[in-house]
């Protein structure tokens, strides 16, 4: 059964300190007045049209089989592959922040806005990771009150196009989910469409299934490197 997700928005508001990060802005280095204003306006425009949605289905290890194998075209090393046989509960899943954010940051790099389009990005993609961890926080919760996890299990998403799950493991992921009813499409390339959209699985278990090292191949093509702040949190709850 599918479930849907909404958010008010508020509740997935990057900070703005982890705004300017994203912007390479140091924490330790002041902000000028000029970028002050930008993020200022950028936030204004993005209160008002951002609105957090998103789809979930739950599925056994083995219906999730067909879907991250995909097109065959996953890395051999690829940490999902040893992760999800040994999860507790899987669900997949598609959130967005809707059209008009995609289109408004369109709009100001086709007119050339260059550091409004770069500021409300920010605060677009920071929000779309801030909203799904909130659904990873409400299918935990769910799962617990249904008895069907433990208190020390946690679930973690992981997305097709990254640790080696072929971002083509998308066709399956949009033809099981269905994600078309909350606005979302997928193109030939896999590109969805609000561009301000994340899919993926969400993995329900024990600290030590979703523990690797970032030191295969593909690694070296990653660009954020966002799974070694959760290896840290999970290395010390698993030494504690």
């Amino acid at each position: 059964m599918s479930h849907t997700f909404s958010l008010p928005l508020e509740e997935a508001l990057p900070e703005r300190e982890a705004v300017f990060q994203d912007q390479g802005i140091p924490a330790d280095v002041e902000v000028s007045a000029r970028i002050e204003s930008i993020y200022t306006e950028a936030l204004e425009m993005f209160l008002p049209i951002g609105r957090p949605t998103g789809l979930w289905t739950p599925l056994s290890p083995t219906e999730f089989d067909g879907i991250f194998s995909g097109a065959g075209l996953n890395d051999p090393d690829a940490p999902l592959a040893k992760i999800y046989p040994r999860a507790a509960n899987l669900a997949i899943f598609a959130l967005t922040l809707g059209e008009e954010v995609s289109a408004r940051i369109e709009q100001l790099f086709s007119s050339q806005e260059f550091a409004l389009a770069s500021m409300l990005d920010s605060i677009a993609s920071l929000a779309a990771d801030l909203a799904v961890a909130r659904l990873s926080q409400d299918f935990a919760r769910q799962l617990l009150d249904e008895g069907l996890t433990q208190p020390n299990h946690h679930v973690i998403e992981y997305s097709p196009g990254y640790c080696g799950w072929h971002v083509s493991g998308q066709s399956k992921l949009f033809a099981c989910l269905k994600p078309e009813k909350i606005g979302i499409t997928l193109n030939s390339s896999y590109l969805m469409s609000p561009l301000k959209s994340v899919s993926g699985v969400l993995v329900d278990g024990p600290a030590e299934i979703h523990r690797f090292k970032p030191t295969f191949s593909f690694c070296r093509a990653c660009q954020t490197f966002s799974c070694v702040p959760r290896m840290r949190a999970l290395d010390k709850e698993i030494t504690a």
